[in-house]
């Protein structure tokens, strides 16, 4: 799904939670609406967050540095392990 789609989830949710005393007048319940209000909470937090990934999956593909493979990151992650391990001995 795409962000747009969970911001119109939850606009529908809040709407539904808002008109639910009308919708069911006699059938309904406060924790029906709370559920509904949940709902769209959760709606527009995995909007957000997709967002948020989108926008970092587009900085690392606009990022002009050159790559660097596993073995090198690897091999400076032991270079730092080493160096702390001395440095806190």
């Amino acid at each position: 799904m795409t962000a747009a789609t969970h911001y119109e989830n939850a606009n529908f949710l809040r709407e539904l939670a808002e008109n639910l005393p009308r919708i069911r007048p006699q059938g309904h319940s406060q924790s029906q609406a709370e559920l509904l209000q949940r709902l769209a909470d959760e709606e527009l937090a995995q909007a957000q967050h997709d967002e948020w990934i989108r926008d970092k999956v587009a900085a690392a593909r606009a990022d002009n540095r050159p790559t660097v493979t596993t073995d090198e990151v690897l091999a400076r992650l032991d270079a730092r392990h080493d160096r702390v391990s001395r440095a806190s001995r």
